[in-house]
């Protein structure tokens, strides 16, 4: 017999998005023995829309904690919950009806294992399918279950699932970070003698940004909390040295060297289409490749941006 499963999803301003992920985990087969949903302080409908639903499924509760972030809603959801196993997902996604199955499936048959989904995107335009490459098809895990090695840290979007026991020995989710607080867990159950292993056929879909405006505030937001949560600092120096460099030749070139303008524009042009090539390795002759060259640039302007917030200790509330 299986073992039960209680999912815990932390909230904030979902109403748009939440009927459809409540329907989804509603109809999994199995059916989760519980549903914690955790809200954050929502100011539209979420909280409403939550009670709701309360009334008519009997394995839904709805948690209150204004002000949480993400990790410290994660961990009350987690504490309310009475399964041995934990699944957490983020509020936005969508899975299909074997879902919590699947992605409980290794946990339950090791309890030192610790498992995560993949994610696909769930665009609706070229601009969608451009930005939704950026943010899961250019960083995209192992497409084999197994142990991840020790170099890559998959993100909680995917979907985690874990022991109670596990989520005690890595001390909860950080309740602190607003952003970054699902690699630091995992890593904290890495370094507990947990092994991380992707579950392909747990599929979250996920609906990426749908402007340049929300994917530099997403971007932003991980540069942030990379460096609060001090993750992928070796990545983000090196943006910083790239772009200061590309500075420093603007300046000579608008100073008159002719040297520095073409060494500028053929590293603008070598670096950009690097990106292109790949993303038309997954995206095929999509006119979506003509948004990779300017999401690149915002991507890159938005991490430097709030990784130097965050290095200089300037976290923002979510």
């Amino acid at each position: 017999m299986a073992e039960a499963v209680a999912v815990v999803v932390p909230v904030l301003d979902e109403a748009e998005s939440l009927p459809a992920l409540l329907a989804d985990l509603a109809a999994q087969e199995p059916p989760p023995a519980e549903i914690v949903l955790v809200d954050a302080g929502s100011t539209d409908r979420t909280l409403e829309l939550l009670r709701a639903e309360e009334a008519r499924l009997p394995t839904l509760r709805v948690l209150e904690a204004p002000g949480a972030t993400p990790g410290r809603g994660r961990n009350e959801g987690v504490r309310a919950s009475s399964t041995p196993l934990v699944v957490t997902l983020d509020a936005g996604s969508r899975v299909g009806g074997a879902f919590v199955a699947a992605l409980s499936a290794p946990v339950a048959a090791d309890s030192r294992a610790v498992a995560v989904g993949v994610s696909e995107p769930d665009a609706r335009s070229a601009f969608e399918r451009a930005a939704g490459w950026f943010t899961l098809g250019a960083f995209k895990p192992p497409e084999r279950p197994g142990p991840i090695g020790a170099e890559f840290l998959p993100a909680g979007r995917n979907g985690v699932c874990f022991t109670r026991e596990a989520w005690e020995a890595a001390g909860g989710y950080p309740r602190e970070l607003p952003w970054g607080e699902d690699k630091l867990f995992l890593r904290a159950l890495r370094t507990s003698g947990y092994a991380v292993v992707v579950v392909p056929e747990a599929v979250v879909r996920w609906r990426p940004r749908r402007s340049l405006r929300d994917v530099y505030r997403q971007y932003r937001n991980y540069g942030r909390g990379d460096a609060l949560a001090r993750i992928d600092r070796q990545n983000e120096l090196v943006t910083l040295g790239l772009y200061g460099g590309g500075a420093a030749l603007g300046v000579l070139t608008v100073l008159g060297s002719r040297t520095a303008g073409a060494l500028l524009a053929a590293g603008a042009v070598g670096y950009l289409s690097l990106f292109v090539l790949a993303a038309r390795r997954s995206l095929g002759a999509d006119v979506a490749l003509a948004w990779i060259p300017p999401l690149r640039l915002v991507v890159d302007v938005a991490k430097m941006h709030g990784f130097l917030e965050g290095t200089l200790g300037r976290p923002r509330a979510r």
